[in-house]
């Protein structure tokens, strides 16, 4: 039994929330991509490290997010969002401090030491994102009960956060290790300090106007979690984030950093040396990614959701073909526009993938934080697959296997959203 919504007339800071999510989002993005300016830094060190290497250590991160997020979602729940979301930027904070260790101890550190030191970091960040994330859309989510057009705005502008975080996380972390070094990392820990401070200054929830639900059995919560509606939709949206995983951390500036090059390629080690073009590049790309996605928000929740992820999945496979042919040499006026469309049309997943999962969690209010935390677990899910798969493709075949790695994973999407369409149909022949 779902208890009375909270009322959204006293749920204040939700705005502060959002700017912490924008900061989050920011410092996460600049580490991953700082974490691949240090391996290359290690690497010309001597140190034997590689892109594999490199996937593997970022990808323990998002296995961390993956097993705690529902745990994380689910006491919100029951003990209130606040002290969550000031707690998890604190944590993460105290991860990102940890990952020069391995340079501070020693000035030609082993891989034991680099794994050990730098994959902890990683286990405390994605803790981090574990807690922050379904805390913030269960809260979210609870705000905008009973009034429609604010959950579009809220669920908008989340996602606005998120991807603004990325695209300045994706100009800052490269410039900011060109420019500090190690230090990147202390800054980047200033930064989630500043958020958590925003959360415990502003943050007023809506507690006093629920009640809160009782502590529920471990099969009632898997109930909660193994619905079909929720399990249809989870491969899709694991793959899209296995797309993100690949291209958005540090991966993409190992390669494109690094010192491997390839016939036939351009893009790999295109920016050795040059921090700041790299920086301008990506920042470009996210930010395009970014006003994608507030241009989308004039249509999530006019058009049916599922014929929307189709198509916006399909933007993927377009990006990909136009980056491949740019990576070969064809001519700018043709690859361009195919990785303008393609970014613009996957630019719309996420909002609909947000807006849909808010719906479902509406009839499951008293377990909101743990349905949420389905988000968290696919985000992690999806971004490890990313990081590891991705470390492989970009040893077999550096940019190029990038870009075919994609492909791939937006085939496994489009599989699976047609296998939704048909759960969905039935959702609606019951309901009626």
């Amino acid at each position: 039994m779902t208890s009375t919504p909270s009322s959204t007339a006293r749920t204040r800071g939700t705005g502060a929330v959002i700017v912490a999510q924008l900061l989050l989002r920011t410092a996460s993005a600049a580490g991953a991509l700082a974490l691949g300016s240090y391996f290359v830094e290690l690497s010309r060190q001597g140190a034997s490290v590689g892109p594999l290497l490199l996937g593997i250590l970022s990808g323990v991160s998002f296995l961390a997010e993956l097993v705690l997020a529902p745990v994380a979602g689910s006491a919100s729940d029951r003990r209130g969002r606040r002290v969550f979301l000031v707690a998890a930027p604190l944590l993460a904070a105290v991860g990102i401090l940890l990952t020069p260790g391995a340079s501070l101890i020693a000035t030609a550190p082993s891989i034991a030491l680099v794994v050990v030191i730098v994959g902890t970091s990683r286990l405390l960040d994605g803790a981090g994102a574990a807690i922050s994330a379904p805390t913030t859309l269960g809260l979210l989510a609870d705000a905008s009960d009973g009034d429609p057009r604010r959950r579009g705005r809220v669920t908008s502008l989340y996602e606005l956060s998120s991807s603004g975080g990325i695209a300045l996380g994706a100009v800052a972390g490269p410039l900011l290790y060109g420019s500090l070094g190690l230090w990147t990392f202390v800054a980047l820990a200033a930064v989630y300090v500043v958020a958590a401070l925003l959360v415990l200054a502003f943050l007023r929830p809506a507690t006093a106007s629920r009640t809160r639900p009782a502590r529920a059995s471990l099969p009632d919560r898997l109930r909660v979690l193994v619905q079909p509606r929720l399990l249809a939709f989870l491969p899709a949206w694991i793959a899209v984030n296995a797309i993100l995983g690949t291209w958005v951390t540090s991966q993409i500036t190992f390669v494109l950093a690094g010192d491997v090059q390839a016939d036939g390629q351009l893009f790999p080690g295109a920016f050795r040396g040059d921090e700041a073009g790299l920086s301008l590049v990506l920042g470009v790309y996210v930010l395009f990614f970014s006003l994608c996605i507030v241009a989308w928000a004039f249509f999530i929740g006019r058009l049916p959701t599922v014929p929307v992820l189709f198509v916006t999945v399909s933007g993927a496979l377009i990006a990909s073909v136009g980056l491949m042919l740019a990576n070969r040499g064809a001519p700018w006026f043709v690859a361009v526009p195919l990785v303008m469309v393609g970014v613009f049309l996957e630019a719309g997943f996420t909002p609909a993938a947000l807006t849909h999962l808010s719906d479902i969690s509406a009839e499951f209010r008293d377990d909101r934080g743990l349905i949420m935390g389905a988000y968290s677990v696919v985000v992690g899910a999806g971004y490890l697959l990313g990081n590891v798969l991705g470390g492989v493709f970009a040893e077999w075949l550096l940019f190029d296997g990038l870009a075919l790695l994609t492909i791939g994973l937006a085939i496994v999407a489009l599989v699976s959203i047609t296998a939704m369409a048909l759960v969905e149909s039935r959702h609606r022949r019951v309901a009626a």
